[in-house]
């Protein structure tokens, strides 16, 4: 009868060469070791930011009349200042609220509330397709009404 121990050695090999040593054990009663740690966690440098990363924390450079729009379910948003006018294909005409604009690094957030549910339309730079055309937009839009969420698209109005 033969004993085919090959594979047993190999899956024991390759555990023992994935091994890693055990970090040492921080003494808890040591008076000043969570401290220490702390400080050693908020003091470490950090990078300096990439241009690339820089640009994206700038605000969004959008145009004075923007519209957003989704597909299934189809809605719109159109922005102007401080009015959205939220649109779906039950009511084309839209209802227009007031909102509140909060800039953020490489986006913009329009924020009000429609029939006492909060509406927040987040508009972030980037190309974006409606998957219904074969239209790129410029900009990639978040639609939340209440627990609702749905994306879309956004270019100027």
């Amino acid at each position: 009868m033969k004993i085919r121990l090959s594979p047993v050695i190999g899956l024991v090999l390759l555990a023992a060469c994935s091994r890693q040593s055990p970090s040492p054990p921080i003494d808890a009663t040591a008076p000043d070791a969570a401290a220490s740690a702390d400080v050693q966690a908020r003091t470490t440098p950090l990078a300096a930011p990439s241009p690339a990363s820089r640009a994206s924390a700038e605000p969004l450079d959008l145009p004075r009349k923007l519209r957003a729009i989704g597909t299934e379910p189809f809605w719109s948003a159109d922005v102007v200042g401080t009015t959205l006018t939220y649109g779906t294909p039950d009511f084309p005409s839209g209802m227009s609220i007031t909102v509140a604009r909060r800039d953020g690094p490489g986006f913009a957030e329009w924020s009000g509330a429609l029939d006492g549910k909060p509406l927040t339309l987040r508009i972030e730079k980037g190309p974006c397709s409606d998957g219904m055309s074969d239209r790129i937009y410029p900009y990639r839009a978040t639609r939340t009404i209440g627990p609702e969420i749905e994306r879309g698209c956004a270019k100027s109005r």
